[in-house]
């Protein structure tokens, strides 16, 4: 079983080093503390600007009125926008301003700069096995999540 602990303290280090590098290197770049879930809001947004405040609330699985509290934050930092569907104007939609592109970009950077130093040591083939084995650990994360009741958002 050294092999499962050896992995599971691995997995437990390496996420909780990710999270805390992450939101170290965000507050040195935009000279302000940022949070773990701040980022991966910011993220989100990024990603499929404008979106609804609906629609990224259920991708990341909190409540709606818990994402406001988010946004609210992330507006007063200058991150982020509300704005009114032209369309329909019940809906609100939320989308990054130039500091939180620049927040966004920032953050691509890191990951983009954490997977090419590990695929830089890796051959085709070990890529293929650790992807693999990361695609199992994502398999496994999105029944825990399903069994609970959560989103997987992929």
């Amino acid at each position: 079983m050294a092999g499962a602990e050896q992995l599971n303290s691995f997995l437990v280090d390496m996420f909780g080093r990710i999270n805390k590098i992450e939101e170290r290197t965000m507050a040195g770049g935009l000279g302000s503390a940022i949070s773990i879930t701040e980022i991966h809001i910011i993220e989100k947004i990024g990603a499929r600007e404008p979106i609804r405040m609906g629609e990224l609330a259920k991708s990341i699985g909190v409540t709606l009125a818990t994402l406001t509290v988010a946004c609210d934050k992330l507006e007063a930092k200058g991150l982020v926008r509300r704005m009114r569907s032209i369309e329909d104007r019940r809906v609100v939609n939320i989308v990054l301003t130039a500091k939180g592109h620049a927040a966004y970009e920032y953050h691509q950077a890191f990951h983009e700069r954490m997977i090419a130093s590990v695929l830089e040591t890796l051959s085709t083939e070990q890529t293929a096995v650790l992807a693999q084995s990361l695609e199992k650990l994502q398999d496994f994360f999105r029944q825990e999540e399903a069994a609970i009741g959560g989103e997987a958002d992929g």
